[in-house]
């Protein structure tokens, strides 16, 4: 069968439609990434204290070694300290640690 000419410029139409709905989706797209590009700046450019605030440290439970005072938990981190610090009667740590806490 042949496609009448009513048929053919309904297509036709469509056809117009559909290549102007993506020629501005495509400068839609061109503009966003223009935009994006003026506004974004790479690591190596950016000063060093807002590099720092972007650090994000991760915390485990076993890098640390924590110490119940007064129903504070006291996190120390280093090995040795923690060591010494059971070594130490409970009153005494806990003295210990509770004015390091408030430094």
């Amino acid at each position: 069968m042949k496609p009448s000419d009513f048929q053919k410029t309904i297509q036709c139409q469509f056809d117009c439609k559909l290549k102007k709905v993506v020629k501005g989706i495509v400068r839609n797209y061109r503009k966003e990434l223009a935009r994006r590009q003026a506004k974004e700046v790479s690591f190596c450019e950016l000063p060093e204290i807002v590099v720092e605030k972007l650090i994000v440290w991760d915390d485990y439970e076993s890098e640390y070694t924590t110490f119940d005072v007064c129903g504070t938990e006291i996190r120390v981190l280093d090995e040795e300290l923690a060591e010494a610090l059971k070594q130490l009667p409970k009153q005494s740590r806990n003295i210990v640690l509770m004015f390091f806490s408030w430094i």
